[in-house]
């Protein structure tokens, strides 16, 4: 796979434009000097094969995500920059949003019911990344709201995904990705005995007129790295606030796409994006809650996306055969009808103690889903059977799992502790080798939002981020090597 290009990263470099129907952040740049070199900075601290980055390796101290692309190399989305290196490279080389031209569409978030806020707009808060084919990956924007329909339309517009390249020295935005429908797409309510063709006309004011703008806060990426389907190759999966799915399809034209965007320039950032899912329902009380997602994964045997929000897991079952979703945005029921939720079958709107809360999804080769959950530890499920089987953490680390990968290497599952630190569970029990090791800096106790691996290196290197805390001080990235 290393080299060949993915179908949705090549359609957005195409699509390239200044804003991309958002303010500011021209691709392009030309004429312009390259980045300066990177800084001296420490080496990282190699403590057996684990090897480590913080402020002193020349990181952001808030850092959230990391993630390796198919050529190796490797990206940090630390909220006020991105970091990226060559895998031969020892540091990381700091790109800020100007230096890359990432899109600018936050403003102050004290002024979200303002129209037209007066400070220019600057990026929003660069909080999730995914690499996908070599030398590109696709980065989250932290946008200001969740999911009002009347925010001001800025807020409307903020936050969403930039698709970045990386030659292993220079970064530079190819595509902004704005997670919405664009008006005439999404009805909430099709007039009587129009075959859903007619949207009522009481709804002159909804999504119908405006379009559909939920999903701001992108908090998960997760890219279709299955070579086998290539219908689906390539697509690109986005948790956000709201909607816990949305996707960027790789190929639209042999999908036979709907261009939506009319060629509405304002809307052109939105082409090639379906939006948006959630294993939803209404509660007693009348309410319809949404959550949010941080649980997001690609079953590599059904070949289709899960999602999970605080309340239910689901999967997508009809995406990968069915070329386009029907009118009104719909593609197709979600599995199962009735909603995973695997320690609390009835879910709870008000006691987060009686939810999933599920933090994280991550498959093994052979279809096994395995779960990370923010207040019940760990858990495995068997899509085939139905089974699932819950397991504790360690003694001491509160049963909160904050993330969670499944190691292709053997199969073992490394998990990312919410009260700090990291730990492996191999053949049925935790690893005492697989925790932070002795000596490791302060940084490595920090929670762990995210664990990915790269599976295009020999051996597999597996990553780790961490968040900065009151206890440990700034946040930083942890590189596993060993078997």
């Amino acid at each position: 796979m290393r080299g060949r290009p993915f179908g949705a990263l090549a359609l957005a470099a195409t699509m390239a434009m200044a804003g991309c129907g958002a303010k500011g952040g021209s691709s392009a740049r030309q004429g312009q000097p390259p980045p300066p070199p990177p800084p001296q900075v420490a080496a990282p601290i190699v403590v057996g094969s684990f090897a480590f980055y913080g402020t002193d390796q020349g990181l952001s101290p808030s850092v959230h995500d990391v993630s390796a692309d198919e050529g190796g190399n490797v990206y940090v989305a630390a909220g006020d920059a991105l970091y990226a290196k060559a895998r031969a490279d020892r540091d990381f080389r700091k790109f800020t949003p100007a230096a890359a031209g990432l899109t600018q569409n936050c403003h102050d978030p004290s002024e979200i019911d303002v129209p037209d806020p007066p400070d220019p707009p600057v990026t929003c808060p660069i909080i999730a990344v995914a690499g996908a084919a070599a030398g590109m990956a696709v980065i989250g924007l932290q946008g200001v709201g969740t999911d009002y329909d009347y925010d001001a339309p800025w807020a409307l517009a903020s936050g969403g995904a930039d698709l970045v390249s990386f030659d292993g020295k220079a970064l530079t935005r190819t595509r902004h990705v704005y997670l919405a429908s664009p008006p005439g797409v999404v009805c909430e309510q099709w007039q009587p005995n129009t075959n859903n063709t007619v949207c009522a006309a009481t709804y002159a004011d909804s999504v119908w007129m405006s379009g559909r703008r939920k999903m701001r806060q992108v908090k998960r990426i997760v890219v279709n790295h299955d070579p086998s389907r290539p219908l689906s190759y390539g697509d690109v999966y986005f948790g956000a606030t709201h909607g816990t799915l949305g996707i960027l399809v790789a190929s639209p034209d042999a999908r036979g796409w709907i261009d939506s965007t009319k060629g509405d320039p304002a809307w052109a950032a939105t082409k090639g994006v379906w939006e948006h899912y959630h294993p939803a329902k209404t509660w007693p009380d009348g309410r319809f809650l949404t959550g949010e997602s941080t649980g997001l994964a690609f079953d590599p045997v059904g070949h289709v996306p899960w999602f999970s929000n605080q309340f239910f897991t689901v999967s997508l079952p009809d995406y990968d055969s069915t070329p386009h979703p029907s009118a009104n945005a719909w593609w197709g029921p979600m599995s199962p009808p009735d909603f995973l939720a695997f320690w609390q079958p009835e879910g709870n709107p008000d006691d987060a103690s009686l939810r999933d809360n599920v933090s994280g999804l991550s498959f093994c080769d052979d279809g096994t889903l395995w779960v990370a959950s923010s207040n019940h530890g760990i858990g495995r499920y068997d899509p085939a059977s139905g089974v699932f089987t819950a397991i504790d953490l360690p003694n001491g680390y509160g049963n909160a799992a904050s993330a969670i990968a499944c190691d292709p290497a053997d199969g073992s599952i490394w998990v990312g502790f919410a009260w700090g630190g990291f730990g492996r569970y191999r053949s049925g029990s935790w690893d005492p080798s697989g925790y932070v090791p002795p000596n490791a800096p302060q940084l490595a106790w920090n929670p762990v939002p995210s664990i990915q691996i790269d599976r295009w290196a020999t051996p597999r290197v597996v990553y780790f981020a961490h968040q900065p805390s009151a206890k440990y001080g700034p946040g930083g990235v942890t590189v596993y090597t060993g078997p």
